[in-house]
């Protein structure tokens, strides 16, 4: 019985050795693949049929997957926002019209009215938010520029993710103007 739990425990430290010879001996190989740059993984991940995207690429895409998938919900926020901005066309025309009629009086007047069209043009926007479970930082910026409370919706979805705002976005309504800024939006939307 000795002899045989003997040749036993010589085996598996002679398997033991073996093993740790070619760990040592094949780590040259794996050290060399790993000292590839940047641009040659990217050609050697290409050849083998994936595509690689910059991350501002990737948010680009996650934008449009996101603006398909809520597709009805855009077209119900356009007809809204044509509604919209034809009763302000129709506003505006009306005040060019007043200002034309009144060209033939004084000097103060015509400042007058041409500081209430710059007010116009700076009309600040009001939008109530509805968040709920499971949506993306992307839709909500998308929401956002759709209702013109912000520019850019892939810069503020960079600065909610820069920011580490993605994470703590909580569920709720959430009353937004276009006078604020980025950071009072994310903080808004988080607290």
């Amino acid at each position: 019985m000795k002899q045989t739990i003997r040749s036993f425990a010589l085996g598996l430290l002679v398997a033991g050795i073996i093993i740790l010879a070619s760990f040592y001996f094949t780590a040259d190989t794996r050290q060399a693949s790993q000292k590839l740059s940047t641009d040659e993984m990217i050609t050697s991940i290409e050849n083998e049929g994936y595509h690689v995207l910059s991350e501002s690429e990737y948010i680009s895409v996650s934008v449009k997957s996101d603006n398909s998938e809520n597709n009805s919900e855009e077209t119900e926020n356009e007809k809204n926002k044509q509604d919209t901005s034809t009763d302000k066309n129709k506003e505006n025309q009306q005040k060019k019209e007043n200002k034309n009629e009144d060209d033939n009086s004084d000097s103060n007047n015509e400042s007058k009215d041409s500081t209430e069209n710059d007010s116009d043009k700076k009309e600040t926007v009001t939008y109530t938010l509805t968040v709920e479970s499971g949506m993306a930082p992307s839709v909500i910026s998308n929401k956002l520029a759709e209702n013109n409370i912000i520019d850019n919706a892939d810069k503020f979805t960079q600065y909610m993710e820069n920011h580490d705002y993605t994470q703590m976005v909580q569920l709720g309504e959430f009353k937004f103007t276009s006078d604020m800024s980025h950071y009072e939006i994310a903080e808004k939307l988080t607290n």
